[in-house]
């Protein structure tokens, strides 16, 4: 059967409620008259879910009268639109494929919400949810949120259901609220509502709605039957008689003239409620399950409203699940306990319609077996939701304990650990957080703060280390106990110790306001989250330890500052490999005075860690004695190998430690520039700079220390005269050896770096060789550098 009318248009049907709390029950027996029949219970449970849920919100959210309305597009695919008068915009519309409704706007939702989707607290998400298409469209008159659903067409009654009267037109306009002309017309006091009727096809299937009913409005919101009024139009009735026109009562059921007949009562729809279906589940939350559960126990019983609460945990007074209709005093309902085996669990409150017939003139009766049927759905459904929270909020903590080992492990400093460790429960633990290293003495000594306000942590400061305080005191009583919940005047606090390898280092404690109070699982995580912290603060501190450690070390490699030698600018650079880590290197440096003169000494030593450092330093210390005893170089370096062959360690596989290294003993300088011996032990030839920018290799290469015997080693002099404006740069190998993916800096580039330092003073050129063997490695060196320039300044 086709869907469009005679006249070729869509039929609908529209009615518009006011801003009451019965308007969403309303609405659903609005859409339940219109729909019944005429397609599948599953979708016309969705319908009636989301008509419920918008109505809902415009009148929570908009507060003003809702208009729905509802119109087939085909054989069980059907339209619906809520309307409001706000100005306020929900965010641009969504569509589905090939849906075109005017007014409509295109455009990218905002990124809260449920799939990027805004809510703005207008259910949004439960509409994308299972609507097949939807949107929203906004004009200078308010904002309308439509969607469509397709389901399958139904040819007959469902069991239990009246059946109804064909012949009713399908586009029916029905208004509920109050309009001042009605209010101002003599008139109109005699009639109870206003219903316009236009020719139109009907719905498609057999049957059609005699009446749509509605619910009355709120008490207050319009005013008694002489506020109402009903007529029909004469050319779509073919009437203007009065007398032939039908009448729908405030209830919204069909009947006679207010002159000729009291106004009859509303019975009740005759749809039993009915198991969620599993797609509508899987959209709804255990709340919202509940809540159409009760929806469709109010349409199907002769009550004004239905309510749904259970104990709360944090609270004395009970947590309303759902409500719905006009709720009273709950001396005035009918009880019903969700789970009559468990009374914990909550209960369902029905008020009684007074005012709805049952048999014998008396109140129709509530059919309790049923209610406590539909009550057992609802505590399954608390039920299962329960145990979904509980296991979300388990799988929850487990991934905030994952990703806070993550942040931990990945951090050596001991500064950023312990602030990180202050801000990761804060908000989801507690509101603020107070982190405290134990000293020496056992003192607690305040860390790191975190505030989920910032400017609440100066505050946080001075309370937590108020010798006086409460927070203090429960941080000086934690002793060894993993985890405990302390009260104070402030609200109360969870303490728990940080203890690793079998060290008590400090305690961290969370807080919330007062009236708060820790779960029992909170408490376990933040015992978890401490036992892992733990180790992170140790962790870090031993790296702390370890960092000064060689700091000292290496600073012992070079001297703290160059000295002054008559003659000559001297200048050094130093750069330390990335992947050195805490290893000390070998790279070292010297000038040591001597009764002939001074010796400067560069030197690399084999390795790296603390072997390096004490072959390092023995080296170091045979040259000042030697040298201090005017000894010449060149038996200096035949001592120096022999005491490295014969006291140095070997490496755990058994090669020996050797080192390189380069001397230049300088002659007292005159006006020509100053005249220097070099002596090169296995050690990368220096570099002469002229003053006119010519660079070139000078010294003869020798053997390696500590390797050979003193018969097998040779140590050949070279003379060098520096003229006024010459250089010489020692380096060691990690200046030539300095990497880009497989190329090497080179001696050549080496060169040519040294060539571009014309000019410069000594400092210069050694701060200009670091750099371009830097730069060259992509500031990634492997091996550490150590440069020395000794320049003799240009005359004047």
């Amino acid at each position: 059967m086709s869907a469009v009318g005679l006249d070729g248009r869509l039929p609908h049907h529209t009615i518009t409620l006011p801003p009451a709390a019965e308007s969403p029950r309303s609405a659903r027996r609005f859409l339940l008259s219109a729909l019944r029949g005429r397609i599948d219970e599953d979708t016309l449970d969705s319908a009636l879910l989301l008509v419920t849920e918008l109505v809902t919100n415009v009148v929570v959210h908009a507060g003003t009268p809702a208009t729905v309305d509802v119109t087939a597009i085909s054989p069980g695919e059907l339209a619906v639109r809520v309307h409001d008068l706000h100005p306020v915009r929900i965010g641009s519309s969504r569509r589905g494929a090939g849906d075109g409704q005017a007014g409509g706007q295109e455009g990218g939702l905002g990124e809260s919400g449920l799939g990027g989707l805004r809510e703005d607290g207008r259910g949004l998400a439960l509409v994308d949810a299972l609507a097949s298409s939807w949107g929203t469209e906004h004009g200078a008159g308010g904002k309308t949120v439509w969607f469509r659903l397709i389901g399958t067409t139904r040819t007959e009654s469902s069991p239990g259901e009246p059946a109804t009267a064909p012949s009713e037109p399908a586009d029916n306009v029905i208004s509920l609220t109050s309009a001042p002309a009605a209010r101002s017309s003599p008139a109109a006091s005699t009639t109870p509502a206003r219903v316009e009727r236009s020719p139109a096809s009907p719905l498609a299937g057999p049957t059609q709605p005699t009446a749509v009913p509605t619910d009355p409005p709120a008490d207050g919101f319009l005013p008694r039957h002489s506020e109402r009024t009903c007529q029909t139009t004469t050319s779509q009735i073919g009437s203007a008689d009065p007398a032939g026109t039908p009448f729908v009562d405030p209830a919204g059921t069909p009947g006679a003239s207010p002159s000729a007949a009291p106004e009859p009562a509303l019975e009740p729809y005759p749809r039993s409620p009915r198991i969620i279906s599993r797609s509508t589940a899987r959209a709804l939350t255990a709340e919202g399950e509940v809540a159409e559960l009760l929806a469709q126990l109010v349409d199907a019983q002769p009550v004004t409203g239905g309510l749904v609460h259970r104990p709360s945990p944090d609270d004395p007074e009970p947590e309303i699940v759902a409500a719905l209709g006009n709720t009273g005093e709950p001396t005035d309902a009918l009880s019903f306990p969700l789970d009559p085996t468990q009374d914990s669990l909550g209960e369902v409150l029905l008020w009684p319609d007074p005012a709805h017939p049952g048999h014998g003139g008396q109140p129709a009766a509530v059919d309790a077996e049923r209610v406590r049927l539909v009550a057992r759905w609802m505590a399954l459904a608390l039920g299962g939701g329960d145990m979904r929270q509980a296991e979300e909020r388990r799988i929850g903590m487990l991934s905030f304990l994952a990703e806070a080992s993550d942040l931990l492990a990945g951090s050596l400093e001991l500064e950023h650990t312990l602030s990180m460790l202050a801000h990761l429960p804060v908000p989801r633990i507690g509101r603020w957080c107070a982190v405290y290293l134990r000293r020496d003495d056992g003192n607690p000594v305040l860390s790191a703060v975190a505030h989920a306000e910032e400017a609440a942590e100066p505050e946080l400061t001075a309370a937590a280390t108020d010798p006086a305080g409460p927070l203090l005191a429960a941080v000086r009583g934690a002793g060894t106990t993993p985890v405990r919940q302390v009260t104070t005047p402030d609200g109360p606090v969870l303490v728990a110790v940080l203890r690793a390898r079998r060290r008590v280092l400090g305690v961290v404690a969370i807080g919330r306001d007062p009236g708060g109070m820790f779960a029992a699982d909170e408490a376990d995580l933040l015992a978890d989250l401490a036992r892992r912290a733990a180790f992170a603060v140790d962790n870090a501190k031993l790296y702390s330890r370890q960092v000064e450690l060689a700091d000292g070390l290496q600073a012992g490699l070079r001297p703290p500052v160059l000295p002054e030698i008559p003659g000559l600018d001297l200048g050094a650079a130093y750069g330390a490999a990335r992947s050195a880590g805490l290893d000390v290197g070998g790279d070292f440096f010297d000038l040591m005075p001597g009764p002939d003169g001074w010796t400067v000494a560069i030197g690399d030593v084999c390795g790296k860690g603390a072997e390096a450092a004490t072959v390092t330093g023995v080296a170091r210390a045979v040259l000042r004695l030697l040298t201090g005893q005017a000894t010449p170089v060149g038996k200096i370096l035949v001592d120096l190998n022999r005491t490295l062959r014969d006291t140095a360690t070997a490496y755990p596989h058994g090669q020996p430690r050797f080192c390189t290294m380069a001397t230049a003993s300088l002659a007292e300088p005159s006006e020509k520039g100053v005249r220097l011996t070099l002596h090169l032990a296995g050690h990368p030839q220096p570099v002469l700079l002229a003053g006119d920018g010519g660079a070139a290799y000078v010294g003869v290469p020798g053997t390696l220390l500590g390797v050979l015997d003193d018969d097998e080693v040779a140590f050949p002099s070279t003379d060098v005269e520096l003229h006024p404006g010459d250089a010489l740069v020692l380096y060691t190998d990690g200046v030539v050896e300095a990497r880009s993916g497989r190329e090497l800096l080179g001696e050549q580039r080496l060169l040519e770096a040294v060539g571009g330092c014309a000019g410069l003073s000594a400092q210069g050129v050694a701060d200009r060789v670091r750099a371009a063997a830097d730069r060259f490695a992509g500031g990634n060196l492997r091996d550490d550098i150590a440069i020395v320039v000794l320049r003799v300044p240009s005359q004047p």
